[in-house]
Order: C-alpha cells, then sequence, then structure tokens
C-alpha cells in the first residue's frame, strides 16, 4: 500500500467524519465510526513526510502556513460542532513534528524526552485537535516506525487509555467499545504499507483539509 493510498483513505475518512455535521440528517454510526480512521493515517504521513523530506525547513514552514491558513475555516466549521476555541489539525501534526525533531536532534535524550513531553502535554493546554494523543501518536508511530510489533502494542495501549479517559468505565458499552475499534483500525493500514509514497499531488492534500471544512460548512448554511 503506497503513501497516496493512504492519503486518499485518511481524506475520504475524514468527509465521513465531517459531513454528518454539515448534513444532520445523515448522522449515524457509519459515519461516526468510519471517521476514527483518518487521524491516524494523517499522524503516520507526517511521519514519512520527515523521514523522506528534502528540505526539513520548507516541510516545517509549509505546516505553519497551512495551519495558519486553515484555523479560520476550521473554526466556522467547528460552530456547527459547537466547540469551536481550538487549534486545528495541522497544529496537532506541528507540534507532532516538533517532537519528533526534538527528540531526534537532541544531544541529551533525557533532556529531549522531557521536552517530547511537555510538548505532548502542550496539546490538552493549547486545545489542539485530538488533544495529547494526537501528538502522542505522531511520535509513538515515528520512534517504532521499524519495530511493527512494538508499534502495535504501544498503538493499541495508547488508545484505550485515551478513549477510557473520554469515556471511563462506559468504555465496555458497545457503542463506546466501537470508536476505540475503528481507532485501531488504522495500525492495519500502517502496517500494509510498502515503503513507497505513490503518486505525487504534493499541495492537494494540504489544500483539502480547509477548502473541505469550508465547502461543509457553506452546504450546512444553505440547507
Amino acid at each position: 500500500m503506497t503513501g497516496f493510498i493512504i492519503k486518499i483513505i485518511a481524506c475520504l475518512s475524514m468527509i465521513l467524519d465531517h459531513i454528518k455535521y454539515a448534513i444532520p440528517i445523515i448522522d449515524n454510526y457509519f459515519t461516526q465510526y468510519l471517521g476514527r480512521i483518518s487521524f491516524p493515517l494523517f499522524a503516520f504521513l507526517i511521519t514519512e513526510g520527515y523521514v523522506h523530506t528534502s528540505n526539513l525547513k520548507k516541510y516545517y514552514k509549509r505546516l505553519i502556513i497551512f495551519a495558519v491558513i486553515s484555523q479560520i475555516p476550521f473554526m466556522l466549521f467547528r460552530t456547527l460542532v459547537g466547540k469551536w476555541q481550538m487549534l486545528n489539525i495541522m497544529f496537532t501534526l506541528l507540534l507532532g513534528l516538533t517532537a519528533i525533531l526534538i527528540y531526534d536532534k537532541g544531544k541529551n535524550k533525557i533532556i529531549s524526552c522531557l521536552a517530547v513531553i511537555l510538548i505532548i502535554y502542550s496539546g490538552k493546554i493549547l486545545k489542539v485537535d485530538y488533544s495529547w494523543w494526537g501528538i502522542a501518536i505522531i511520535f509513538i508511530i515515528y520512534v517504532f516506525r521499524n519495530k511493527k510489533i512494538l508499534l502495535s502494542i504501544f498503538y493499541i495501549a495508547l488508545s484505550i487509555v485515551y478513549y477510557y479517559l473520554i469515556f471511563g468505565n462506559t468504555l465496555l458499552k458497545i457503542k463506546n467499545m466501537f470508536y476505540l475499534i475503528y481507532t485501531i483500525v488504522p495500525i492495519i493500514f500502517i502496517l500494509l504499507y510498502n515503503g513507497k509514497q505513490g503518486r505525487k499531488i504534493k499541495y492537494f492534500f494540504y489544500a483539502f483539509y480547509p477548502v473541505h471544512m469550508i465547502i461543509l460548512y457553506l452546504i450546512n448554511y444553505l440547507i
């Protein structure tokens, strides 16, 4: 499975996750559960981008620019949900990339790890989309990218912790368990990745994020 295919799956599942807010009549468990697939795949793709980029500064700059560009569309879209005082997913990816960079380039691993923990916690303070978990997932995927068994174990464990903190003891209810199950599903696609980027449409996927939110917001406004 190429990186391009993973991007397509991530985008399609993100639309399924978001469209229910623009068109409430199609809100159902199907859209809610399949929507859980998108973020972990984007988290994986940001680690691949870091590993394969020929110019880290430009990659970082591009992510910052689209994070800023996406914020207003994100806030407009989030008004459909009722909670708009957040930072969009690009900021989550940006903090995850920063955690990777500090861990990778830091001369003292103990200090680097402490810095990474602070960055992960900052996700909760700054109220980025997917909070601390989003940043932690990016970091875990990068650290264990060449150790599939450990990656799977830590990914699943971290997902269980995340949903337990959200649902508490009600996590064992069928409805809530499906949220966890579909969040774990992306690890299958990640493990099937063949190391090839596939078709390259560099800026399309960056632009897709803010554009699709504007479109969904306008659809909701018109109906």
